[in-house]
């Protein structure tokens, strides 16, 4: 029984230790496609660190009960220039945060709508996936 309860304890374990890790979330909608389908599993890393053309799962929250996770494509980092698609306030994209963009932008909601994307919210990039030519 105490053998048992060993291999149960070290599960429990990696299972806590893997989710702090890794993300999984559901692609909803078009905004990304033809990168990922709607309905889609995506599995995030955790990072320090992130970069143009990273794919990022975040939540961003745009009501009181708008928490989803969003998947969306990082346009740019803090210290680039601001898109010139994106009003802003500020001529560079400040500290702690990212622009955001679907592949699909006809039907995306990002930056646009969101503004910027707050780092403290984004719970990892996606594996590389190049965006479709043409974005």
């Amino acid at each position: 029984m105490a053998g048992l309860a060993a291999v149960v304890a070290v599960l429990v374990l990696l299972v806590v230790l893997l989710r702090r890790r890794y993300v999984v979330a559901r692609v909803r909608g078009h905004s990304m496609s033809p990168t990922f389908r709607d309905g889609e599993r995506v599995v995030a890393t955790r990072r320090r660190h992130y970069r143009v053309g990273d794919v990022i799962v975040f939540r961003a929250r745009t009501g009181a009960k708008d928490v989803a996770w969003r998947i969306k494509r990082i346009a740019a980092v803090a210290g680039d220039p601001v898109p010139a698609w994106l009003a802003a306030d500020h001529p560079v994209v400040p500290a702690g945060r990212v622009v955001v963009t679907g592949d699909n932008t006809g039907h995306s909601q990002d930056s646009r709508q969101l503004g910027y994307v707050d780092l403290a919210g984004v719970a990892g990039a996606v594996p590389h996936r190049p965006a479709p030519e043409g974005t």
